[in-house]
């Protein structure tokens, strides 16, 4: 007998910098983590696989599982995305292991890269000096987690950016954040997406604002509604939210998103989505 299953976790969804406050509340405040648990069991032993997409200042709020097996993927180096890693708790638990992967950027592997932000005299630790065990992965097109399967893409983004695909006993979710559409990239991500159960896209800016945003390196919803209807994705939802936009404008928003497509959405604190 075996089984399967698998849920995704929003842990952070602003964009940018972290912000707070009763304006707030709803969407969120806390910077880019989303924790995708994959859950197997076969001949009556479970396996739990935690991957956490991104390391914002969200990931602090992460409740990691006492038997989980634990990965973390970096989109990219920037401050928003990996804030939160030296507070994510299972870094101070003594010989835990935790797989770190990160695409080169700027002449610098996975672990170069963190530890230029994680040291002296930025920061006192270097991430390898704290109780657990991590262990840097530097990125590859194609590779496994346990039993999940994962495929990347790099986006539009100044420095890059990384796109992944997590495959896992059918199901497919897609993490598209800081993606800056052109016409090739539209196309790129189109053929990756199709027929994923969930994609998670970069929704920052509104139409409006976009034309005095571009190159800032990410997209629109309207533009993810697009994607996802010709790929033929189940459901998305919308994240990286601009510190601007606070959560009763969101709701007008997204009134408007859902008329579109009842299956999509904007991402909020700690919401789950089961797949």
């Amino acid at each position: 007998m075996s089984r399967s299953g698998l849920s995704v976790k929003v842990l952070g969804c602003r964009g940018s910098v972290p912000i707070e406050g009763e304006d707030y509340k709803i969407y969120g405040g806390a910077t880019s983590s989303i924790c995708m648990t994959a859950i197997s069991e076969e001949n009556g032993r479970e396996t739990v696989e935690e991957i956490y997409l991104d390391a914002g200042s969200g990931i602090v709020s992460a409740e990691p599982g006492q038997d989980s097996n634990i990965s973390i993927l970096i989109s990219h180096m920037h401050l928003d995305h990996l804030m939160g890693l030296t507070f994510f708790p299972a870094l101070s638990q003594k010989g835990r292991k935790i797989d770190i992967y990160a695409a080169a950027r700027n002449g610098l592997n996975t672990q170069e890269g963190i530890d230029r932000l994680f040291s002296p005299p930025f920061w006192p630790l270097k991430v390898t000096d704290y109780p657990s065990n991590a262990v840097y992965h530097d990125l590859e097109e194609k590779f496994s987690i346990g039993k999940v399967n994962i495929e990347t893409i790099e986006v539009n983004h100044p420095g890059g950016s990384t796109t992944y695909k997590l495959e896992f006993a059918g199901k497919t979710v897609v993490y598209a954040v800081d993606f800056e559409h052109n016409d090739e990239k539209i196309r790129e991500l189109t053929e990756f997406a199709r027929n994923c159960d969930l994609m998670i896209y970069d929704g920052q800016y509104s139409e409006q604002e976009y034309p005095g945003c571009y190159g800032f390196g990410h997209s629109i919803p309207e533009l993810g509604l697009d994607i996802a209807k010709a790929a033929g994705v189940k459901e998305i939802i919308f994240t990286h939210h601009s510190p601007s936009h606070n959560d009763a404008y969101m709701q007008k928003w997204e009134e408007k998103i859902k008329n579109i497509n009842p299956k999509a959405g904007f991402a909020k604190a700690g919401m789950v989505i089961e797949i």
